[in-house]
């Protein structure tokens, strides 16, 4: 993601300075004014370290800088929700569902990508989702892999309590990246949070 990034700044004339680091180790060598965190609050890390990237993100954050960061609700996902309850979850994991469509790419491959649950703690808020990864070429299946994520899952209060506890003090929540006030019917929030 980082070289097409790159790729596509390149192509527009512009030269960004790109870190790869897992948000809880976040060291970048200045402040800034505003932090972006889309879509990725959570994936692959612990609760400890979901605290530690938040702690990360105040201490990177100038003073009177903003954080924005969305999360999509835990029950945003009703295929997800409906295994909270432990009759359901008996059911783990999912069976394999069918092939996604292949979708082209510049470099001539075709990939797909399909997902299910394997596992999931409510007590924890943790859902494991197997991926898997195909790309053909010429209508013939090249490589193939199999990944597991972990996935934390966050309702808005606990949300807010985890920004206090990092130092945030004047926090807002939006709905569905609409800037209207939050409801019940919204899929993802999205907390702004000042420094």
């Amino acid at each position: 993601m980082i070289a097409l990034c790159r790729e596509k700044a390149a192509r527009e004339g512009l030269s960004p300075t790109l870190f790869v680091q897992a948000m809880h180790e976040l060291d970048p060598p200045r402040r800034y004014r505003t932090i972006f965190v889309c879509g990725a609050f959570g994936l692959g890390s612990t609760y400890e370290q979901d605290c530690e990237a938040l702690d990360r993100f105040y201490a990177h954050l100038e003073p009177g800088g903003t954080l924005v960061l969305d999360s999509e609700v835990p029950y945003a996902d009703t295929g997800q929700w409906r295994y909270w309850p432990k009759s359901e979850r008996d059911a783990l994991p999912e069976a394999r569902g069918p092939a996604r469509e292949r979708r082209p790419d510049a470099d001539g491959a075709e990939y797909s990508l399909r997902s299910r649950i394997v596992e999931l703690d409510p007590l924890a808020q943790r859902v494991a989702l197997e991926m898997h990864a195909e790309m053909w070429r010429d209508g013939a299946l090249v490589e193939e892999e199999d990944r597991v994520l972990d996935i934390r899952l966050y309702f808005k209060n606990e949300l807010l309590l985890m920004l206090e506890r990092a130092g945030f003090d004047d926090v807002e929540v939006e709905g569905d990246h609409n800037d209207a006030p939050p409801t019940p019917d919204d899929d993802f929030l999205v907390f702004v949070a000042r420094k």
